[in-house]
């Protein structure tokens, strides 16, 4: 019995001829709609944080990643992800000139020891 999503989508008779078996189930993200973490670490205003500022939805919170990376990961293995996409926030890696890569370096380093790409 399949223990993935993407296990039980690669062994299912019906799609043997439409996915082969080096297909990587991938998941993605983009930064603003998922970070929050608005101010943590000495992030920058950006475009979106002046775009949306004073409307009711913002990325101030989004999914709460930056706080809630280690869930992320595991609901990543959960559902069986080969690869990962993300998109970065430039005002979290250079908000005045100085670097702030922790939350993208946890995330990442995490992935890597788990051999994903």
């Amino acid at each position: 019995m399949p223990s993935t999503h993407a296990e039980s989508i690669l062994s299912d008779p019906s799609l043997k001829s439409i996915l082969p078996p080096s297909f990587l189930f991938a998941c993605s993200s983009a930064s603003y709609q998922i970070e929050g973490g608005f101010e943590a670490d000495g992030k920058g205003v950006g475009i979106w944080d002046e775009y949306m500022r004073g409307k009711e939805d913002t990325g101030e919170i989004a999914c709460d990643s930056y706080n809630l990376w280690r869930e992320d990961v595991k609901l990543l293995k959960e559902y069986g992800c080969d690869s990962y996409r993300f998109s970065i926030a430039w005002p979290r890696i250079i908000p005045n000139g100085t670097s702030s890569c922790f939350y993208y370096n946890n995330g990442a380093d995490d992935q890597e020891q788990r051999g994903k790409r």
